[in-house]
């Protein structure tokens, strides 16, 4: 049965669902509860919580792998990219677990024995690579979280400032789960393991409102200290803001918009799609709420533009425009398969090749952020590429991150946003563009086999069906010294002949063989006449063998008129090896000429292998833009962002 009982701060019932939960905050008077000995003491008010736009409240119920569940407690955290919650679940089978909710990610985690001593937090690294609870985990960011405020059932007492270092692991791609976090706000530390969804997973009911998850949140209108401009803030995990009319950078977390950086003295950039400006990709509507403009430094490479999306229950995505070329940009929950300095990395059984490396400076910012931007901040990137997607790294001291991305033509970004004017057209070759002559070669091959299965068909047809009809097939002896020539029996030449192969199949070893041959129209005594030799000679020579010439021969008669005939030979034996020779003659009309196919098939396949030419030359010219060769080696004078030569740590 549920524990029941009164505040004793201000009387209002409360209640503990959950038999692990020994704390409560009561709903009315906002006061810690601590349950002991059948009675509940109050630990003093507990601090407000952070309004933020979050569809999920006390009592909203979802699903996770097949069990329902209900929110009972919350409790707000702040570390460097701002606010997230971590919500206290209980199932039906009693089990309790969290669903952390931060930036538009969902992650369902459960407190699991490591199965191994856990490291110390100062020892740990981004990229450190660890093996708990019988799974490999990669470090992906080290926080120094703090607790803001709390609400409902926890199985733990906490206050305002409650310090919450954490550490935040990810598996990579093809491993189950997918993320765990170590807590080192107790000793020993906890261990969570859960795995990252997508909100509609959990099949959520109850949600604030009754309908959060159809609408989109609440914006924030206010005015800028500096200049009294006005400013938009969407989301409550948005930590900053770049005023859109002096440049300054404010503390979105501070309720009197506490200046971060002064208006920045670089020249202003206009994006080509105004903040404000709502997009529909995926079937969902998208809001750019800030933009920021980059450039790898040192160095005199073109920029490039980000624009920050915001969706109220999708969280938040990138779409990156650089030289024309756009693109779609994810947060991965998993990473990809890539060890430090590789060349390669794989994720969903596909490998992307390193393209570019280097350190990522931002040089114009405006709008919302989920971190606390600047410009001037820098972080270290890199890229990695199979068109039409890409893979990008970033890194800074405790935080290393993974994000994927989708190539986007112009027209389908001004189509999203239902934009009239063209957007900058592209120039060069955009890093991840697919190759536009791919479907034009594959078109090609597709027809030249097509082509080719025809061409063959007909030449079995011809070979089979309409033409190499055999006339005569006969056994000869040619003895040596013969006087008397030898003929042929008598074959019917119907219709006449465009050719009349002859072909002659001897048993000939180290000799050779004279023939003269007269073909005879027994009606008319017309007379055709040909000459040909077979030599076949074959030996060892320092132990291997060795042959010259062929036993076979094939001699071509054209034009020979209906009618009936036979062959007239005289046979010439080798005086030096005086042996009879068997000659199996075959005659043939009309032989369908597999040197045609050969030729035609010859012809076909130009076409297939220009158009593969054109596309090298187009991946020639993409890579020609890389910091790296397409086989992964660094491109002379060029190094990574650390200085090593290519390794991206």
């Amino acid at each position: 049965m549920p524990f029941r009982a009164n505040c004793p701060a201000c009387g209002a019932p409360v209640a503990f669902r959950s038999s692990a939960s020994f704390h409560a905050v009561c709903e009315f008077c906002r006061s810690t509860l601590v349950r002991q000995d059948g009675k509940l003491e109050n630990l003093g008010r507990m601090a407000d919580l952070v309004e933020d736009a979050s569809p999920l409240r006390l009592g909203s119920e979802g699903r996770y792998q097949g069990t329902h569940f209900a929110i009972i407690g919350r409790i707000q955290l702040r570390y460097a990219a701002g606010v997230w919650n971590e919500w206290h679940l209980l199932f039906d089978d009693q089990r309790t677990g969290w669903l952390s909710d931060a930036a538009g990610e969902y992650v369902v985690s459960f407190l699991t024995p490591p199965r191994a001593e856990l490291p110390s937090l100062e020892s740990l690294a981004p990229e450190d690579a660890l093996t708990l609870a019988g799974r490999e985990f990669v470090v992906t960011d080290i926080e120094q979280a703090t607790c803001v405020a709390g609400e409902g059932e926890l199985p733990f007492s906490f206050g305002a400032g409650y310090p919450a270092p954490l550490v935040d692991l990810r598996t990579r791609d093809g491993a189950a789960a997918g993320f765990a976090t170590i807590d080192y706000s107790e000793t020993p530390p906890l261990f969570f393991v859960g795995q990252s969804l997508p909100f509609a997973a959990f099949a959520f009911t109850g949600l604030r409102d009754g309908e959060a998850a159809a609408r989109p949140a609440a914006v924030a209108a206010l005015q800028c200290p500096a200049c009294g401009g006005p400013i938009a803030i969407h989301d409550k995990a948005v930590l900053s803001v770049a005023c859109p009319s002096c440049l300054t950078v404010l503390d979105a977390q501070d309720p009197k918009l506490r200046v971060l950086q002064k208006a920045a003295a670089a020249l202003r950039v206009e994006p080509a799609i105004a903040l404000g400006s709502v997009g529909r990709f995926g079937g969902r509507e998208w809001t750019v709420i800030g933009f920021q403009q980059r450039a790898i430094v040192p160095g005199d490479g073109p920029p490039w533009q980000e624009y920050l999306l915001h969706h109220p229950q999708e969280g938040f995505r990138w779409l990156v425009e650089a030289q024309g070329h756009w693109n779609w940009v994810s947060p991965l929950a998993k990473l990809p398969v890539h060890r430090p300095g590789a060349p390669t990395a794989t994720l969903g059984g596909e490998s992307f090749r390193r393209f570019s490396a280097g350190k990522a400076e931002t040089r114009f910012v405006i709008g919302e952020f989920t971190w606390t931007v600047s410009v001037g901040e820098t972080w270290d990137t890199a890229d990695f590429i199979a068109p039409p997607r890409m893979l990008s790294r970033e890194a800074n001291g405790n935080e290393v991150t993974w994000s994927v991305g989708d190539y986007l033509p112009p027209a389908e970004v001004a189509a999203a946003f239902g934009i009239k004017d063209p957007l900058p057209a592209p120039t060069g070759i955009g890093m991840n563009q697919p190759n536009p002559r791919i479907d034009g070669h594959r078109t090609t091959c597709s027809n030249f086999w097509r082509f080719a299965g025809l061409a063959l068909l007909a030449q079995l047809l011809w070979v089979f069906v309409l033409g190499g009809h055999s006339l005569l097939d006969q056994r000869l002896v040619f003895s040596p010294r013969a006087e008397e020539p030898l003929t042929t029996r008598a074959f019917r030449l119907d219709g006449g002949a465009r050719a009349l192969a002859v072909r002659h199949d001897t048993d000939l070893d180290n000799n050779w063989l004279g023939l003269n041959l007269t073909l005879v129209d027994k009606d008319s005594g017309r007379a055709w006449h040909a000459r040909t030799e077979v030599s076949y000679w074959q030996g060892s020579d320092g132990g291997e063998r060795w042959s010259e010439g062929d036993r076979a021969r094939e001699l071509v008669f054209r034009d020979i008129p209906p009618g009936n005939y036979h062959f007239v030979i005289d046979g010439e034996v080798s005086d030096e090896r005086p042996v009879a020779v068997a000659d199996r003659i075959t005659v043939v009309r009309n032989p369908a000429p597999w040197s045609n196919l050969f030729l035609l098939l010859g012809f076909l396949a130009v076409f297939p292998v220009l158009s593969r030419l054109g596309v090298a030359n187009f991946e020639a010219s993409r890579w020609r833009e890389a910091d790296f060769l397409p086989g992964g080696a660094v491109r002379p004078a060029v190094a990574d962002s650390d200085g090593d030569s290519g390794a991206d740590d």
